[in-house]
């Protein structure tokens, strides 16, 4: 059997106390204490790993995929009348921010239980167009800033709020 020492401070030898009572043993408490922290920054890094992301984009009637290295931060969505935009924002390895727009029937608002709906009202579904998938793009930007003008305001203000937040948030619940 292989012998580790741990050097603890005065302080903490209290704690080492009650986790040696509590674990029936120095060696088990420490065993059980180093456990816990692994499974933990696992559980973290996998959450924030970088992956492999690939989407589907339009190059005119072209359609292509993409492939780049990040992790999503945010899903967005606004519905407008019978038409539904969304974002998917990833930050990339190389931390630039890869902004997935696209454009989709709102097929929520076709299926409302009100027929007084406004949504029956809007000009476009009579042209029939309104139920084919728009466009499909990938932009990418270096900082939030160069973002304002180029998407939505409350895209931008939504992709500021999940930059001050952690990837990964830690409950002692």
């Amino acid at each position: 059997m292989s012998t580790k020492n741990v050097y603890v401070s005065e302080s903490d030898l209290p704690l080492f106390d009650r986790a040696a009572e509590l674990a029936g043993g120095m060696s088990a408490a420490v065993v059980l204490g180093l456990r816990l922290y692994v499974a933990q920054q696992d559980r973290q890094r996998k959450d924030t790993e970088v992956k492999t992301i690939e989407l589907e984009v339009d190059d005119g009637a072209v359609a292509g995929v993409k492939r780049f290295s990040g992790r999503q931060i945010l899903r967005w969505s606004r519905q407008e009348g019978p038409r539904s935009r969304t974002a998917r924002v990833y930050k990339t390895a190389r931390g630039q921010y890869a902004v997935y727009l696209r454009e989709d029937p709102n097929w929520a608002a076709l299926s409302s239980p009100d027929d007084d709906s406004p949504v029956w009202e809007d000009p476009a579904l009579g042209r029939g167009e309104w139920w084919k998938r728009g466009p499909r793009e990938l932009r990418v930007f270096a900082t939030i800033e160069e973002m304002v003008g180029e998407l939505p305001d409350d895209l931008v203000a939504t992709i500021r709020s999940a930059g001050d937040r952690p990837a990964v948030e830690d409950l002692d619940i």
